[in-house]
């Protein structure tokens, strides 16, 4: 997956993200867990499972244990929206955008038991991931 096909699965979940659930343009349904973006540090995660069928799963174990640590500023989490676009990613099944205050917080984060639980369980399911991190 190449750097601009990256930015645009990334630009295409947080837009979708910001506003809640919402439908997508095909007819189909994406849920949405959205906060708040006010952090200026941005950890971007893009999954491709090996297991479509465990979409939905990973999904809610994210939204349910994410937004709960205190050092998280903001969460969104999604699933690709194609609007028929050829030059935007769809090669993944699950995007999430984590934000922090600072590198110290995403530090923590890190090493926090609840984040690495989510990840003990489903990184061994993931066929490829891209993790993208930048700062405001």
């Amino acid at each position: 997956m190449n750097t601009i096909r990256v930015m645009a699965a990334f630009l295409g979940v947080f837009s979708a993200g910001i506003g809640g659930c919402s439908t997508a343009p095909t007819g189909g349904s994406v849920a949405m867990h959205s906060t708040a973006m006010p952090g200026r540090l941005q950890h971007i995660v893009l999954v491709d499972l090996t297991d479509d069928s465990e979409i939905a799963a990973m999904k809610a174990d994210s939204d349910r244990m994410l937004p709960t640590l205190p050092m998280v500023r903001g969460y969104i989490c999604g699933t690709p929206v194609d609007i028929g676009r050829g030059n935007v990613a769809k090669d993944y099944d699950i995007g999430l955008v984590v934000q922090f205050d600072s590198v110290e917080d995403y530090k923590a984060y890190l090493e926090h038991p609840v984040h690495k639980e989510l990840v003990a369980t489903w990184r061994p399911k993931w066929r490829r991931s891209y993790i993208v991190d930048f700062g405001l």
